[in-house]
């Protein structure tokens, strides 16, 4: 049986996050709780050495899930935080929602402590992996 909350990161992406993360701080306005959960993260996730599988959330995945217990269906992609942009649904992956989605499977449903705290679970329905160049 498939644990779908089981966390996992593929080597590439664990790369690009330690690469991120070092260029941070903890004392940065912006994202001390953020860097330390991903640090955390980095060290905790089963670290894969290929492609993640197509329902594994990752770098640059298109993800849709429900926000519970409202039900509001969201669809976003999880970038680099240097290609966040708001307006066209790219969320950094400091950003609470992407943080705990990063890693989980299609079908996880994910506690979560965010800003809104009417939210307290996430429900991923979809993945659609990013597409990689040849």
């Amino acid at each position: 049986m498939v644990d779908r909350n089981e966390l996992m990161i593929s080597m590439n992406d664990a790369a690009t996050l330690s690469a991120v993360l070092a260029t941070l701080s903890t004392r940065e306005p912006a994202a001390p709780d953020a860097v330390l959960e991903l640090a955390d993260m980095l060290e905790t996730a089963t670290l894969v050495p290929h492609a993640l599988a197509h329902d594994v959330i990752g770098l640059d995945a298109e993800v849709t899930y429900v926000e519970l217990p409202r039900g509001q269906a969201r669809t976003v992609r999880l970038v680099h935080p240097a290609a966040a942009d708001a307006s066209k649904a790219r969320v950094s992956v400091f950003a609470p929602v992407a943080r705990a989605l990063l890693g989980r499977r299609a079908g996880a449903r994910v506690p979560v402590a965010l800003p809104d705290a009417e939210i307290d679970e996430l429900h991923v329905v979809a993945v659609h992996p990013a597409r990689r160049q040849a």
